[in-house]
């Protein structure tokens, strides 16, 4: 069973416990998620299955468009709603413009320092176990890119907002940032991811009952076939016997269909009945014909 299923977690559960929930449901079956999700968000989680996990890498970098519920005037040690409130500072004086203006201001690049609470490791170890131990965490920084950020309600002390966000950004960090810029602090109380990319979308998504009640009825619809969603790597279509070449990892001659291709073109290997393959890339062989290289080899 190989594929992707775009899961719409449910608040309450760790990306970990959801996909230990699939494992199960598969048959402890090889899985493996595209960006995490903390406990308290929900939406899109990929969840690539089987020999689709080697295809995660090729999904890292795409953006991501989340709802955020913020509670201003009260800081966290987690930044969010699940932890203990550290501060609390009055919102007198605090209008409904300024908190558009700031929030607003917060397009373009932008440095973050990952949550003392977050999975990013130190020496091994995830940052949330050291801060569960009491011990220091190493600001971690990196730079983000955040654009439409969209104010949809301000009702004191919550706001809600729209944002897109490149890959790796925080919702706590930009929370606590925003609570900071504004002079009151800020948690997250709600946090909804609606897509990764262009390809994972919340309208296409899937809950975890569902999923059970499909499978209870021996139906794999919510299984997409990676094939469709590798929009960059041209197709081409292999026999049995070319099949059998690539699952050994051997360069494939192109013949007669090497006139579609230059070298270095992403391609992608599928079966007559539309299974993907494998992916890689073209390459120039020693006879000056061009040839596909398999890099990831998934059947």
């Amino acid at each position: 069973m190989n594929g992707i299923i775009v899961v719409d977690k449910p608040a309450g559960l760790s990306s970990n416990r959801v996909l230990g929930r699939i494992k199960h449901l598969l048959g402890g079956v090889k899985a493996g998620f595209l960006g995490t999700l903390d406990p308290l968000a929900t939406g899109v989680l990929p969840v690539f299955v089987g020999k689709a996990t080697k295809l995660i890498p090729l999904f890292e970098g795409l953006d991501k468009e989340y709802r955020v519920t913020l509670k201003l005037g009260e800081r966290t040690d987690t930044l969010d709603a699940e932890g203990e409130v550290v501060e609390t500072r009055p919102l007198e004086g605090l209008g409904e413009a300024r908190v558009r203006e700031v929030i607003a201001g917060f397009a373009g690049p932008q440095q973050q320092t990952a949550p003392a609470y977050s999975a990013v490791k130190h020496g091994g170890v995830p940052a949330y176990r050291l801060a569960r131990a009491g011990k220091a965490v190493p600001p971690r920084v990196r730079t983000v890119h955040l654009s439409e950020p969209v104010v949809e309600a301000v009702a004191l002390p919550l706001v809600t907002f729209r944002v897109t966000a490149s890959a790796g950004t925080y919702m706590r960090t930009l929370a606590d940032d925003i609570g900071r810029t504004l002079g009151v602090g800020a948690h997250v109380t709600a946090l909804d991811r609606f897509r990764c990319g262009d390809l994972f979308l919340k309208e296409k998504s899937i809950t975890l009952d569902k999923i059970e009640i499909a499978l209870a009825r021996n139906e794999g619809s919510f299984l997409l076939n990676p094939s469709a969603l590798l929009t960059d790597f041209l197709p081409i279509t292999v026999d049995s016997a070319q099949a059998h070449h690539l699952r050994h990892g051997r360069i494939l001659p192109l013949g007669p269909d090497a006139a579609a291709f230059l070298v270095a073109d992403k391609v992608q290997a599928v079966t007559a009945d539309g299974t993907l393959l494998a992916i890689g890339e073209v390459v120039q062989l020693p006879d000056r014909g061009l040839g596909f290289q398999p890099g990831k080899v998934l059947s």
